[in-house]
This record gives structure tokens, C-alpha cells and sequence, in this order.
């Protein structure tokens, strides 16, 4: 019976035996298979440059960027070693000291309150991607140690611990930690900073040294006094270092400057890459915006978007605030979102609290403005609570945190009741209380750092009666302002090297991701008349051929569903802007003064196919109208294509390819794709009209040299055959002939140059320019495109869905400010150039009235440019020849 019962025993015991070592090998049969660092392949963060260097954004799943392990400072790796693991070197993967001593602590507490894992473990753990504290996952821990050590050195096994490991903030690695909290690299980092992350791994969030300051400063003690009874560091090294502040940062917010373009980025590379690829694989990706540019390029949209929203008046405050204890927590909880948001760096003192904040470039102006909390800075848009209205002294003032201010009368006239039917101008507040009221929570402006008033210094001069006035010297001066609901896009190129360098897609891209810059196809209002006078310059037209400017009307038959054509006729008539006409007006002058009848005129003679060809032959693939409002701008086309068609004529009909990005390299620095243009992501509605003119261009080419070919060309297709030579050349990228694009540029010069032109603003610029401002019926959509030698711009504002932006705010008043003050900022350091001229143009001094060569009797003298052979040679002063074809009324 004994000896049954023990062969029992050792029965089960095999069984047992088998059972775990089935239990070993399938669970070692699901582990990663990790033999050298090589299989390491963790996912890691692709970084963004634009096209100075300057880093602009990140595309991630996990914020890491490895560092190989000779590149970690010794003093960093011992910091790990003495706050995690400090038996490292003498273990074989686990350390069964430190668990037994684990167990029992937490045995002790009835909780875990501590870990006896090894650094190898903690790797382990993390490439299983499993937190799941059960003894399956144990032992999966323990087991992929034990082969990690077999199989990696020791140092092999603490690049992967401090590449892989998590330290809050979005993190992963110590480089990103380094980059994270400190802006630097693991090379640069201080004693004091290295303790500081050599903590962070037990607990991110608990440890965090921009959330929790006291106990990261707990925990850095702690790892500094541990690497000194270690003996990594002397004890006084340790006390040192402990006593030292640190700064520290909270992370770098990149959807602040360029998100439109980050985004369009992103979906060409994942198109073109891969959604793993992009996001995971650490790529470099080196791309042609300009930062400075950029930024710029916001800050006109944003504020020029403000502008117009404000001369429709004003919408009301956000809410208000009748008790006093609900106004002081709204400034409290205020300031708090004004903290959070504010982005500075922050010092740890040696108890464990922060210093007081310190902007990071505005440290001067702190000391400047002592009114000013040093998260608030001038030209900033905050939230206040309006604590009294004096209309006597035409005074508001504003509660905001830890500091108040005035709002002077003078520059809040505009908060009316909004009203897009009515001239802001005209409609003027007269006094404070008709927008304000005592507890509205408004949004208001801060503009300088001490209130000032010539309206009421003059009045105390003169002594006008009023209210006892308070100690400016106390108050912010504020303006009101508010949140602009109309949108706007400018996109901007480098003529020269073709780079996009500034794209901004809307307003705010937090609230529309919507690319109102490459995807919203819009009216372009008579923006679209530079093609149709551009078609006509190469069908016999120059700046001199004269027009008739007057009334028009143009019948289509009957009602198309009525058999017997008796219904009413479609009746169209086209009239200018300002309800005029002008009688015999010169090419140039009308393009100048962007009048509709002489266009329509023009587009009736030329042939709406003809200028349609020259339009997609420019690039505009967008579906166009085929009547002859096409001349006017009724075709919905993107701010893409028409920045495109100027920036051609710029480049003297040269085609623009508007590069997104240089280069993508991969993790190891190979090149994987380059010169992307942007021109890719339209690559289905460009390709067709392409390809179709790419092969008429061969063709043509082949002809040319064969008179029979040509001859029977002419006979079966004359209208190609007789213009094709104005649109085909042997540079395959020349699109039109170089004169003709120069003539164009000083005829688009004069709409800027000329006393009467619509774009005269962009004369501020102070460079030689030209462009094209353009308006849709009801005041819809405003534009404005132009160029200069060096950069080509177009800048649209509007509502996503179509309503008036205001009576009178054509392209000229709404989108070309916003234009001047980006075209300002972005030629900031450049060369002062002049529009290149090509070889076939001569210029004339002609008659500004009847085009013809000017004489000691006329009286105002243009010098234009003309392709030779087309330049007048009547002087004004002989007697007016008979009327031809373009001076007649064609509604006759």
C-alpha cells in the first residue's frame, strides 16, 4: 500500500513537473523574439522641419526618439541604477532578495507598496505591452528577463530600459524626456535634471515636475542621496545638487503653428507612406514652410478677420455675472486656465515649490509692465468682467486677474448691433452703455500697459464738465474685441524655389479642420478676369485696344420646357460695380478698374471655350461655368488654383509645382521620397487635363517641323492649329508665352500703381507688386491674389456657408489687409526686385485715354509694355480713326 502511495506521489510530481514545464514553454512560445537590439523596433515619433531646420510639428503614436546608449551621460545611467535597480550588474535578470524583500513588505501593508522587479523585468514588461497584474503575466516578466540576459549584454539591455520606459508628458525615452521637460538633449542635462527623470518612472503622473513640484522634488532627493550611498556621487555632490534650482518646461504645443499644413502633410505621407510608416517609424520629414512666415501669415489672417467681424458689430458679451461671489470665482477660475494655457518655463526651488512664473521670451516685459500678471502679455485676447459704465467720461472698467483696466469710448464706437446691410461707418455707437453692462464677461484686448486718453486730457484741459476721472496710471488700457465667426485662408509660394511657405486654412483650427486654403472651392468674383484678360492678350488684344463701356443685355430664347419656344426669355445684364459706365475705356484701364461690361465683352469676342483652355492650361481644374459669366468670376474655384495662375504670371508663364515637402528620411537617415509638390494630393483632376495637353503639345511640336501635318491640322482643326502656338513650347513647363505673362504683370502693377486701380492698399507694401482683387455678388466672398518678384499670395474670407460678410466689403477692403500685413512680414530681409523683363517687349508712353502714343497735348502719360510688334503708332493728337470691332456696342 506504502509503495502505491508513493508511486502515486511521484506520479503526480511528474505530472506536476510536465504541467510546469508545458506551462514554460507555451508561454515562452508567445514571447517577442529578442536576440539582439537589432529586433528592437519600438514606435517611434516622426519629427516635422520646415525649411530652415526649425522643428514644427510631430506625428506619433508614442512620443520617442532613440539614443544610443554610448550617447547617455554615465552620471544618468547611474541614476537609474540607484533609484531602480542597484544590484543590476550582479544579477542574472531577477533579483530574488529584492522580491522576497517586496513580498514582505506588502504583506506588512495588506497593499503593493513596493516592487521588486529589476530594470531587466521592467523592459520585459513594457515590450509585452501588458500591465494586468496576474501570475501568468508574472511569469511571462520573469521568463523574457532570464532570455534577455542570455542573450543581451547588460548595457544592450539598459538602452532598451531607457528608450522604452514612459515619463509622462507624452515621453517615452529618456531623449524625449530630456526634450520634454528640459528642451535639450541627454547630453546637456545637469546632475540636479537627470535625478529629476531617473524618478519619474515609478510613477509619471505622481512624480510629474510640472504638475506635482513638492514631490519630484521628494523623489529627486531621494535618487541623488541613494547614487551617493551607492557610491555613484560624494554625499556633498548629492547636497549640492539638491540645493540647486531646476527649470523645467511644459511641452511645446506645435498645433500652434502650422496646423492646416501639418495636417495636409500628414494625409500625403500616409497616402503616400503608410499610416505605420508615418507614425511610427521615427521618420525625418523636411518640408518648405517658412516658420517666420508662417506665423505671420496667422496673425494677419486672425487679425484681419477681427477687423471685419468687428464692422458687423457686435454680438454680445459671453454672459453675466450679477453677484460678487460669482465674479470672483469666475476671475479666479480664469486665472487658473490663463496659467494653464500660458506656456512659460518654471523654476523648482530647493523646498519644492515653483518660482513665480517667468515667460520664457517676455521675462523683460514682466519687469516692464508691472500691471501685467506675467501670463498675460500685451496684444493678448482675455476674458474680463465689466465692473462699471461711465458714459459721462465714456469709460469701462474691466475686472481681470490680479489686475484692471479701462476701454475708452474711441475704440469700441464700432459695437453696434450687428447688421450686414448697414456701412459700419454709419452706424457708430455713441456712448458705452449701448454695447455694455455692468457683470458682462467679454473678451477684451490688451494693448498697452498703462491707459492713456487725448479725448480726455483735452477735456480736463479745457475743463468740460465730467466725472472725477481715476488714476490711469492704475489700469490697463483694454479694447474690446471678440472671437471673428467669418473665416479666411491665405496660402503663400516661393516664386523662386516654388516652396509653400505659409498655408493657413481657417480661423481656428481646433474648431474646423477644414482646409479652407486647398478645399473650399469659392466664387472668384473678378479675381477670374486676369485669365480671361490674359486668353485675350493671346488672341490679338493688347494694353491699348480700346472698349466701349456701356449697357448690355443678352437673351436666351424661351423657357427650355415650353415645345413651342413661346416661354419667357432668360434675360442677363451684366453691370459694373459702381452702377456706371464710362464709355470708351482702353483694355488695360478696364482690367485696372475691374469693370464687368468691357470683360463680358471681351470673353464674347475671344469664345468662352478659348478662354476656358487658357484657364486649365494655367492649372484650374475646378469645374468652370461655360456662358460668359466665366468672365466674371462666377465659377467656384479653390485659392490653390488662382494663387497658381499669379504666381505664373510672375514667373513669367512658367509653370509653379508649389512644393510641400523636400525630403522624408527614415529613422537611419536613407531618403525615402523628396520634392513632394502639392499638386500630388490633385492629382486625379490634374492629371486628365495634363495629359491631354502634354500630348497636343508633342503633337504640335511634330508639326511644327512637318508643313504637311500642320497644313492638314489646319484643315481639320483651324482653331488649335492657329492658337496652339501661344500655348505650346518645347519647355514642356512653360504654359504661356513669357510676354504675354510680363504684359499681364504690368497690367495686374496698374490695378495697384494706378489712381483708380481696386488694389491700390497693396501699395503699402512699399515693394513692386501686383494683383487682382475680387468680389461675388452680395458681398459673399472677398479675395485678393498677388505677387511680387520674390513671393505669390492669395488670401480669400468669407462665411462656409454662403452669407454677406458686410455691405462694402469687397476684396479690396476685407482680404487685401490681410494680404499687406502677411506680404509685409514675409519680405522682411529681402532684396528690393523688379518684375523680369523677357526678351519681345518694348514699352510706350501712351495716352492714358485714347491708347495711343502720348503727345505734348496729353495730359496723363502711362509708360506700358506691349509684346513687340503690337505697340501703337498713332500719335494722340491725330484725328480719331473710324470705330472699329472692340469700340463697338456688341449689345447692338
Amino acid at each position: 500500500m506504502l509503495k502505491k502511495i508513493l508511486l502515486f506521489i511521484v506520479a503526480l510530481g511528474l505530472i506536476g513537473i510536465l504541467s510546469l514545464y508545458l506551462i514554460v514553454k507555451s508561454v515562452q512560445s508567445g514571447l517577442p523574439q529578442l536576440i539582439t537590439v537589432k529586433d528592437y523596433e519600438p514606435l517611434l515619433v516622426s519629427q516635422v522641419f520646415d525649411r530652415n531646420g526649425k522643428r514644427i510639428g510631430e506625428f506619433l503614436r508614442e512620443r520617442r526618439t532613440l539614443v544610443a546608449y554610448d550617447k547617455i551621460p554615465k552620471n544618468l545611467v547611474n541614476a537609474f541604477l540607484a533609484a531602480e535597480d542597484d544590484q543590476f550588474f550582479q544579477h542574472k535578470g531577477i533579483n530574488p532578495q529584492a522580491i522576497f524583500r517586496a513580498a514582505l513588505a506588502n504583506l506588512r501593508a495588506g497593499r503593493s507598496v513596493q516592487g521588486g522587479s529589476t530594470i531587466t523585468q521592467q523592459v520585459a514588461k513594457t515590450l509585452l505591452l501588458s500591465s494586468e497584474k496576474t501570475l501568468t503575466r508574472k511569469l511571462r516578466d520573469i521568463l523574457l528577463a532570464l532570455e534577455m540576459e542570455k542573450n543581451l549584454s547588460k548595457e544592450d539591455i539598459l538602452y532598451l530600459y531607457l528608450n522604452q520606459i514612459y515619463f509622462g508628458q507624452g515621453a517615452h525615452g529618456i531623449e524625449q524626456a530630456a526634450q520634454v521637460y528640459y528642451r535639450k538633449s541627454v547630453s546637456k542635462l545637469t546632475l540636479p535634471e537627470m535625478a529629476i527623470l531617473a524618478g519619474l518612472p515609478q510613477a509619471p503622473s505622481g512624480y510629474s515636475p510640472v504638475r506635482n513640484p513638492l514631490r519630484a522634488k521628494e523623489r529627486q532627493m531621494y535618487v541623488l542621496r541613494r547614487m551617493a550611498d551607492v557610491g555613484y556621487i560624494s554625499k556633498a555632490e548629492a547636497e549640492v545638487a539638491i540645493k540647486e534650482p531646476v527649470k523645467v518646461y511644459v511641452r511645446e504645443n506645435y498645433e500652434e503653428y502650422a496646423p492646416f499644413f501639418l495636417e495636409t502633410v500628414r494625409q500625403l505621407l500616409v497616402a503616400q507612406l503608410g499610416e505605420d510608416m508615418v507614425l511610427d517609424k521615427g521618420l525625418r520629414i523636411y518640408t518648405s514652410l517658412d516658420l517666420d512666415k508662417q506665423l505671420a501669415a496667422q496673425e494677419s489672417v486672425l487679425a484681419g478677420l477681427k477687423a471685419l467681424d468687428k464692422r458687423q458689430g457686435y454680438r454680445g458679451p459671453l454672459k453675466n455675472l450679477s453677484e460678487a461671489d460669482d465674479i470672483a470665482e469666475f476671475l479666479k477660475e480664469n486665472q487658473k486656465k490663463l496659467i494653464s494655457d500660458f506656456t512659460p518655463e518654471r523654476t523648482i526651488l530647493p523646498d519644492g515649490k515653483f518660482a513665480d512664473i517667468v515667460p520664457t521670451k517676455n521675462a523683460k516685459d514682466s519687469k516692464e509692465h508691472p500691471l501685467l500678471p506675467p501670463y498675460i502679455k500685451i496684444n493678448d485676447t482675455v476674458q474680463g468682467v465689466v465692473t462699471n459704465v461711465d458714459d459721462a467720461s465714456g469709460l469701462v472698467y474691466i475686472s481681470l486677474p490680479e489686475t484692471q483696466g479701462l476701454i475708452d469710448i474711441e475704440t469700441m464706437t464700432w459695437a453696434r448691433k450687428p447688421d450686414t446691410e448697414a456701412r459700419f461707418d454709419l452706424a457708430a455707437i455713441k456712448k458705452p452703455s449701448e454695447a455694455l453692462k455692468k457683470g458682462d464677461v467679454i473678451l477684451v484686448k490688451v494693448v498697452a500697459d498703462k491707459f492713456s486718453s487725448n479725448r480726455l486730457a483735452n477735456a480736463a484741459k479745457k475743463k468740460t464738465p465730467t466725472q472725477a476721472l481715476p488714476d490711469f496710471s492704475k489700469f490697463l488700457a483694454l479694447e474690446l474685441d471678440q472671437e471673428p465667426q467669418v473665416e479666411g485662408a491665405l496660402i503663400s509660394f516661393d516664386q523662386s524655389s516654388q516652396d509653400i511657405v505659409a498655408m493657413v486654412g481657417g480661423a481656428s483650427f481646433g474648431k474646423s479642420e477644414f482646409n479652407r486654403a486647398i478645399q473650399a472651392p469659392r466664387q472668384t468674383g473678378s479675381a477670374f478676369k486676369a485669365i480671361v484678360y490674359a486668353s485675350a492678350l493671346d488672341k490679338g488684344y493688347n494694353p491699348a485696344t480700346p472698349i466701349m463701356d456701356a449697357p448690355i443685355v443678352y437673351e436666351e430664347g424661351g423657357n427650355a420646357d415650353d415645345s413651342e419656344g413661346q416661354g419667357d426669355p432668360k434675360v442677363w445684364k451684366p453691370s459694373n460695380h459702381s452702377k456706371s459706365f464710362g464709355g470708351d475705356i482702353l483694355f488695360r484701364n478696364a482690367l485696372v478698374k475691374s469693370l464687368n461690361i468691357p470683360t463680358v465683352k471681351i470673353i464674347e469676342d475671344v469664345g468662352v471655350p478659348w478662354a476656358t483652355e487658357y484657364a486649365r492650361r494655367l492649372g484650374i481644374y475646378s469645374p468652370l461655368n461655360p456662358d460668359f459669366t466665366l468672365a466674371l468670376g462666377s465659377s467656384s474655384v479653390t485659392l490653390y488654383e488662382m494663387t497658381k495662375v499669379f504666381a505664373e504670371f510672375g514667373r513669367l508663364g512658367k509653370r509653379i509645382s508649389p512644393l510641400l515637402i523636400h525630403k522624408v528620411e527614415d529613422a537611419n537617415g536613407k531618403v525615402l521620397i523628396q520634392n513632394v509638390s502639392l499638386d500630388t494630393r490633385f492629382d486625379k483632376e490634374i492629371k486628365t487635363i495634363s495629359d491631354d495637353f502634354e500630348t497636343r503639345r508633342k503633337a504640335y511640336l511634330e508639326m511644327v517641323n512637318d508643313p504637311a501635318k500642320l497644313e492638314e491640322l489646319q484643315k481639320k482643326d483651324p482653331k488649335h492649329a492657329k492658337l496652339d502656338d501661344k500655348i505650346f513650347f518645347q519647355d514642356a513647363d512653360q504654359l504661356i508665352r513669357p510676354t504675354t505673362a510680363y504684359v499681364m504683370t504690368t497690367l495686374l502693377k496698374g490695378v495697384v500703381e494706378d489712381p483708380g486701380g481696386t488694389g491700390g492698399r497693396a501699395r503699402a507694401v512699399g515693394r513692386e507688386v501686383a494683383g487682382k482683387t475680387g468680389t461675388t455678388n452680395n458681398y459673399f466672398d472677398a479675395w485678393f491674389i498677388g505677387y511680387s518678384p520674390q513671393i505669390a499670395t492669395g488670401v480669400w474670407v468669407g462665411f462656409d456657408k454662403e452669407k454677406s460678410i458686410g455691405k462694402g466689403e469687397v476684396g479690396g477692403r476685407a482680404a487685401l489687409p490681410i494680404w499687406v500685413d502677411y506680404m509685409k512680414a514675409a519680405h522682411d530681409g529681402l532684396p528690393q526686385m523688379t518684375f523680369p523683363v523677357p526678351e519681345g517687349i518694348v514699352f510706350a508712353n501712351i495716352d492714358a485715354d485714347t491708347g495711343k502714343l502720348a503727345s505734348a497735348a496729353t495730359k496723363k502719360i502711362i509708360r506700358q509694355a506691349f509684346v513687340e510688334g503690337t505697340e501703337p503708332t498713332a500719335s494722340s493728337n491725330k484725328a480719331e480713326e473710324a470705330t472699329d470691332f472692340y469700340k463697338q456696342d456688341l449689345s447692338e
